[in-house]
């Protein structure tokens, strides 16, 4: 954790102010340490340079498993690809110009794919995650002095209100309890002018037979259906290449062009407890409820952008 990061952050519970204990820092980086709060007492410990203002992964322990175990599948600057940046573009409507200088908030940033994005746009970025993903963001990027990472709850997020300059979401918000309140814990934590993106599956994807199938797969030893994932999507993959036959095999698994990607992609279908499905109109009314303007439905279902 570097020490500014202490500029933005309140306690979660009650919004007081935080102090700082060190136990181990090198140069601006608290690696251990407490975060206690002034005003109702309650601790934080800092752990691998990480604030942790939640006690554990509550209900996304696939998440902490998918993303340390996928460390850098997805991460462009590994990949040579192009890829992830190309997806930020398309979902948020956000470019180089409008991240650069600006202070911006990740929710749900996972290993780091986007963080790396919005920090190669020169943004400095905040990055939140209830995994244990967390930890493999800051192995990623962790170190860039414009990267800070930090586990908490979108439900109750440990940041001053009128913060940040842009705040998104992408893939996120629809694997929580409710897709809508854990929106609404967000534009409050905007300053005005800022902007907000958010990207959720879209009804147009409800397939009957992964919805059956996730009635079992979401109840899974997580490590058995990894397991299942990386032997059974080779073979489904290759039946999906089939001329005709093969097409209606897609709606099971990614058909990603790498390999790994497809494996991770399917895992992450059939893993999560919750995973609820969303048009642009529902999540434009959103936008309207929270006091938001001009909101606007992007080219990809759902993704919608709006501005404080």
């Amino acid at each position: 954790m570097k020490e500014k990061l202490l500029d933005i952050i309140v306690c979660p519970t009650c919004k007081g102010n935080l102090n700082l204990k060190a136990t181990k820092q090198i140069n601006d980086d608290v690696e251990e340490g407490m975060l206690n709060c002034r005003k109702c007492k309650v601790g934080y410990n800092i752990i691998n340079s990480v604030p942790r203002f939640v006690p554990d992964d509550d209900y996304v322990e696939n998440f902490s498993m998918e993303w340390n175990t996928h460390k850098v599948t997805q991460l462009d600057s590994r990949t040579g690809r192009n890829e992830s940046e190309e997806t930020f573009k398309e979902v948020t409507g956000f470019n180089q110009k409008d991240l650069k200088g600006k202070l911006v908030l990740d929710v749900g940033c996972g290993s780091g794919r986007y963080l790396e994005i919005a920090s190669k746009f020169g943004a400095e970025v905040v990055g939140i995650d209830l995994s244990f993903a967390v930890d493999a963001a800051q192995e990623n990027l962790g170190k860039q002095k414009n990267m800070h990472i930090i586990q908490a709850n979108v439900f109750s997020l440990p940041f001053k209100e009128d913060t940040f300059d842009i705040i998104y979401s992408i893939g996120v918000l629809h694997h929580t309890p409710d897709c809508k309140k854990a929106f609404m814990c967000l534009p409050n934590l905007l300053k005005k002018p800022g902007k907000i993106s958010i990207w959720l599956y879209s009804k147009k994807l409800h397939f009957i037979a992964t919805d059956v199938l996730r009635i079992v797969t979401t109840r899974m030893n997580k490590h058995h259906l990894y397991g299942l994932c990386k032997t059974v999507v080779p073979h489904i993959y290759a039946a999906t290449r089939v001329p005709l036959v093969g097409y209606p095999f897609r709606a099971f698994i990614s058909t990603h062009h790498h390999p790994e990607w497809r494996v991770l992609d399917t895992f992450d279908w059939y893993s999560p407890k919750y995973q609820s499905k969303h048009s642009n109109n529902e999540v434009i009314q959103w936008f309207n409820e929270a006091g938001l303007k001009n909101a606007r439905a992007l080219t990809k279902d759902t993704s919608v952008t709006g501005e404080k």
